[in-house]
């Protein structure tokens, strides 16, 4: 590489899509905060009644850019929202907006299905590289470094198949995540999952994703001589399912998530929602039944459905080993500079006992309603009070019936 990452971006004028989804945010938070003289355009639909740029205002001030609200206020007047629909023919941008992307030489989408960006990337005079982000799930089999079912144009373009998204490692800070999905679930305690927990955990922090797919454009541009599209398998945390359990019960000790029921991993589906019924979702019904009873909003059934659905989403990807090959992200770790390779590590060792501290940490004060936590303490002293209740009854009404019976006996 003649030009390092950061020098290579400098200036720039990049197109970023699906800024709305959480991988989406996190390109354009490190982009913004990474390169202050690089400008970024994307394509927002107004939704909601919310306009175009309404949307892109409620994303800044969201808490994943609060780091950067603090080093760069004025960052957002470098993000210019572009009305339109990645669905569309052209984007379903206006004329005039096309203009304004004819300096673009660097397209990073992130928002699914990437037929339309690519076909509308060739009206791009000064492309250099253009990068989109897919999932290794969508391939059966062991998965390699070559275009699959994937309908990827000719031209400087690479492919990011990324494993589940987790919360970050580093950036923008420790362990940060704002959205339950399955991975954190897992990782907090939240509820018991189903899978295998010997297989190797195929989650990647949102940060390491982010940054696979800057460094991926800057070494796409950089290889002239092929027209074919590159594959990028990204790499995950080096870990089992199982260990992120262990690590994830420490956290949950300290950080403790507001539901009930057992945390961990079992393989077996009968034993798994037996379980799930009797020690999740049938306390949750009961509190929320007294909940009911004395005017309260019932509030554990709901969070006991969230976590159910976040942990849903791992059940495919957690029975099952994967099989894939991954030499062009450990080799791309390496031709970055030693200070590129600090600020924009793709493939790094992982500290999984202090990744999942800090994500249970960020996600009991970005995730969780404060005051579940006290009313599922609350539940579970009530409900081992019962217990022993019930237990001291059964007994004393034993034993006064073994006494009965002696008494006649002795008559």
């Amino acid at each position: 590489m003649s030009m390092a990452l950061r020098e290579w971006y400098a200036d720039r004028e990049l197109l970023l899509t699906g800024v709305t989804s959480d991988v989406g945010r996190a390109l354009l938070e490190k982009i913004l905060r990474s390169f202050p003289d690089a400008k970024v355009y994307t394509i927002v639909r107004s939704r909601h009644g919310f306009s175009k740029d309404d949307r892109i205002k409620n994303i800044f001030l969201s808490p994943r850019f609060e780091r950067l609200r603090q080093e760069d206020p004025n960052a957002i007047s470098r993000v210019k929202a572009l009305e339109g629909n990645l669905l569309y023919d052209g984007l379903g941008t206006t004329k005039p907006d096309n203009q304004l992307l004819q300096n673009v030489s660097v397209v990073l989408h992130a928002a699914g299905p990437c037929d339309e960006v690519l076909r509308f990337c060739r009206q791009l005079p000064r492309l250099e590289a253009v990068v989109a982000l897919s999932c290794i799930f969508e391939h059966d089999g062991p998965i390699t470094e070559s275009v699959d079912r994937e309908h990827a144009a000719n031209g400087p373009v690479a492919l990011v198949r990324a494993p589940f998204v987790g919360p970050a490692l580093r950036e923008p800070m420790p362990g940060f995540v704002d959205v339950l999905k399955g991975s954190t679930a897992l990782m907090v305690g939240a509820g018991l999952a189903l899978g295998n927990s010997k297989f190797q955990a195929e989650i990647i922090p949102i940060d390491l994703t982010v940054n696979t797919m800057i460094a991926v454009a800057w070494e796409r541009a950089a290889t002239k001589n092929t027209d074919v599209a590159m594959v990028y398998n990204a790499a995950p945390i080096k870990c089992t399912w199982s260990d992120l359990i262990k690590n994830g019960r420490r956290g949950n000790r300290k950080f403790t998530y507001p539901t009930f029921g057992l945390r961990g991993m079992t393989s077996m589906p009968a034993v798994h929602w037996t379980l799930v019924l009797l020690f999740e979702w049938l306390p949750s019904a009961l509190c929320d039944t007294i909940l009911g009873l004395v005017g309260a909003k019932k509030r554990l059934l709901e969070e006991y459905h969230r976590v159910r659905n976040a942990l849903r989403s791992l059940e495919s990807i957690s029975s099952r080993p994967w099989s894939v090959e991954r030499n062009r992200v450990y080799l791309l770790q390496q031709r970055l500079t030693p200070e590129d390779q600090d600020a924009f590590p793709v493939a790094t060792e992982i500290d999984i006992e202090s990744y999942v501290l800090c994500a249970a940490a960020a996600a009991k004060k970005y995730c969780v309603n404060e005051s579940n936590i006290s009313l599922v303490k609350i539940f579970r002293l009530l409900f081992f009070f019962l217990i022993a209740a019930a237990l001291f009854f059964v007994y004393f009404g034993r034993y006064h019936a073994l006494a009965k019976h002696s008494d006649l006996n002795e008559r």
